[in-house]
């Protein structure tokens, strides 16, 4: 008797052209602050502080490091830095 023997389940599926469900509704929802900062805001602080934030968004949506996610990478990062680390050496005789 044959099984089948599903491949490639760690890559998730694309639903909207390159983008992944969830790549797409974070980019949809980095459009919709887009929006609102253009709406609410003026023009200057639009380029000031929308256009790097939309970059650095875009960023964390699509780069991966190591196989992993940037904000993985991130909060290992911040996980690394904040706890604290204790090193004990004995000398071998």
């Amino acid at each position: 008797m044959r099984f089948n023997v599903p491949q490639f389940i760690e890559v998730e599926d694309k639903i909207f052209g390159p983008l992944t469900l969830k790549q797409f509704f974070m980019v949809i929802g980095a459009g919709i602050l887009l929006f609102f900062l253009w709406y609410f805001f003026k023009l200057w602080f639009v380029f000031l502080f929308g256009i790097p934030l939309i970059g650095i968004l875009v960023a964390e949506f699509f780069i991966k490091i190591n196989g992993r996610p940037l904000h993985q990478v991130i909060a290992a990062w911040f996980s690394y830095i904040s706890k604290p680390r204790i090193y004990i050496w004995k000398r071998k005789i």
